[in-house]
């Protein structure tokens, strides 16, 4: 693969459609996993990534390498649009039955299905008291839970300072306990 910088300049500069193939090659299955974790939903998952880099893509002249790395900037994108997705409301339609690919996905060997469900259940409760807070802190607990990423990683995706990344997210981290376990009674 060539340099990302140099085929950040041919996507810009020429439009090279072989330049952004590759990008995106180098890209997909992170930020697909990324989208994963939070959707559970292969299909979906898909179209979501499918939208993020589409946007990356349009927007692509807008990158600045000197204000941060390209990979930051991508996962701003992906943030931006999972959380629009989870505003949208879309999601509450969305049925806990998933196509038999889907389980084979999730089953791992030593859990039962029940305790599969419970942990789907949950998953599904936080996902929607997630979906309640601003938009802001939901980047932050989503680039957190679903992308792991270091509070410093996450400071230079949102723009903000290290110190603000963890007091919102020990904050919302409380308040999101206390929700999920108020839905329990």
């Amino acid at each position: 693969m060539e340099n990302e910088k140099v085929l950040i300049k041919r996507i810009q500069k020429h439009g090279d459609k072989k330049a952004a193939d590759e990008l995106i090659t180098v890209y997909y299955k992170e930020i697909y996993a990324f989208v994963y974790r939070q959707v559970g939903q292969m299909q979906l998952s898909m179209d979501l990534t499918q939208d993020i880099f589409i946007s990356m893509l349009r927007s692509i002249d807008l990158y600045v390498p000197k204000k941060g790395a390209f990979k930051t900037w991508l996962y701003r994108i992906a943030s931006n649009k999972v959380v629009d997705y989870f505003r949208s409301g879309s999601y509450k339609n969305l049925s806990l039955i998933t196509d038999i690919e889907e389980c084979e996905f999730f089953l791992s060997d030593g859990e039962n299905m029940e305790t599969q469900a419970e942990n789907r259940a949950l998953v599904q409760k936080v996902m929607y008291h997630l979906s309640l807070y601003d938009f802001e802190i939901q980047q932050i607990m989503r680039l957190k839970f679903f992308s792991e990423k270091t509070f410093r990683e996450i400071a230079e995706i949102l723009s903000m300072s290290e110190n603000t990344v963890k007091t919102k997210y020990y904050k919302a981290l409380k308040n999101l306990r206390k929700d999920v376990e108020a839905d329990e009674y």
